[in-house]
C-alpha cells in the first residue's frame, strides 16, 4: 500500500510540475518587464530540469508519469488564462502580480513535494539529489518573492 501511495504522490507532483513548466513558459513570454521575463525564463528552464529529475526519481521507485493526470493539469493551466480580469482585449494590470503569485504557489508545492520525499528517507531516492532539489526550490521561492514585490505597485493606484 505504501508503495502505491508513493507512486500516486509522485505522479500527482509530476502533473503539477508539468503544468508549472507550462505556466512559467507562458508568464515569461507575456510579462511586461524584460528583466522579470529573463528571471522567469531561467527559473522555468530550471523547473523543467527539476521535472526531469523527478522523472528519474520516479523510475528509481518503479513508477512513471501518468498522462491521465498530466493532461488535465496542463489543460487547467490553460483554462486559468480565461479568468475574468476586467479586460477583454488586453492584459489586466493585475496579471503580472497574480501570475507571479501563482508561480510562487507552484514553486512552494514543488519544494514541499521534494521535502516529503526527503522526509520518508526511502533508500531508493538519493538524498543528495533531493536536498539539492529542495534547496533550488527554496531559492526559486525567494527569487519569486522579490519579483512579487516589484509587481505590487499596481495595487497602490497612481
Amino acid at each position: 500500500m505504501a508503495t502505491e501511495l508513493l507512486h500516486t504522490y509522485m505522479q500527482d507532483h509530476h502533473a503539477g510540475a508539468a503544468a508549472g513548466v507550462d505556466l512559467f513558459r507562458r508568464v515569461a513570454k507575456e510579462h511586461d518587464d524584460p528583466e522579470i521575463r529573463a528571471v522567469l525564463s531561467r527559473i522555468g528552464d530550471e523547473t523543467e530540469e527539476d521535472l526531469r529529475n523527478l522523472e528519474e526519481l520516479m523510475t528509481l521507485v518503479g513508477t512513471s508519469p501518468s498522462a491521465l493526470k498530466d493532461l488535465p493539469a496542463r489543460a487547467a493551466e490553460r483554462l486559468g488564462q480565461l479568468k475574468p480580469n476586467q479586460r477583454f482585449a488586453q492584459r489586466s494590470p493585475l496579471s503580472n502580480l497574480l501570475e507571479v503569485e501563482a508561480l510562487t504557489i507552484a514553486v512552494r508545492g514543488k519544494e514541499l513535494g521534494f521535502r516529503a520525499l526527503l522526509d520518508i528517507d526511502d533508500p531508493r531516492l538519493p538524498r543528495p539529489t533531493l536536498e539539492a532539489l529542495v534547496e533550488r526550490a527554496a531559492e526559486h521561492g525567494s527569487q519569486l518573492e522579490t519579483l512579487r514585490l516589484t509587481c505590487t505597485h499596481v495595487l497602490k493606484g497612481s
